[in-house]
Parts: C-alpha cells; sequence; structure tokens
C-alpha cells in the first residue's frame, strides 16, 4: 500500500472541496491513481489561487496603480504544472 499525497509547489498539501487530495492504493494504482490527482484537483486549487491573486491585485488598484500591476504580474505563478504527488509506502 502507497499512500499518495497532493502537494502544491509549497510543499502544502492542497485541500480542495470535493476532492480526495490524500489517498491510500495498492502499488498497482499508484501511477494511475497520481495521474488523477495531478489532474483536476489539482487544477482546481491553482484555479482558485489565481483568482485569489486576482481579486487582491484588483484590492490594490488594479492595472492603475504600480502595486495592482505588480500583484497581477505574480497571478500566473499559481500553476498545476508545479504540483507534486508525494509517495509514502505504508
Amino acid at each position: 500500500m502507497i499512500q499518495l499525497r497532493l502537494v502544491n509547489e509549497n510543499g502544502y498539501t492542497v485541500t480542495v472541496a470535493g476532492f480526495e487530495t490524500v489517498v491510500t492504493v495498492a502499488d498497482e494504482l499508484a501511477d494511475k491513481a497520481e495521474a488523477r490527482l495531478l489532474g483536476e484537483p489539482a487544477e482546481a486549487d491553482a484555479a482558485a489561487w489565481r483568482q485569489l491573486a486576482r481579486e487582491h491585485a484588483e484590492a490594490l488598484g488594479g492595472a492603475a496603480s504600480a502595486n495592482g500591476r505588480n500583484k497581477l504580474a505574480t497571478v500566473d505563478q499559481h500553476d498545476a504544472r508545479r504540483y507534486r504527488v508525494i509517495r509514502t509506502p505504508l
């Protein structure tokens, strides 16, 4: 048995409503489960962080202010392709 845990680019376990992000599977199912975790749950979490960054940028004045432009430049840093799955043998 292997425990799979979806983590973001900072190494924190991802928590997404409606998705299991920490699963325990048999060894032969680990690759398939990992691909599933890196799909929709990872993208949903990254999208939520991008939206939060956009809202923060707008609160700072959006494209009309220097602070807003700086924050808007960081929106694309939240990318699901940077997420990974940590495997822990049980």
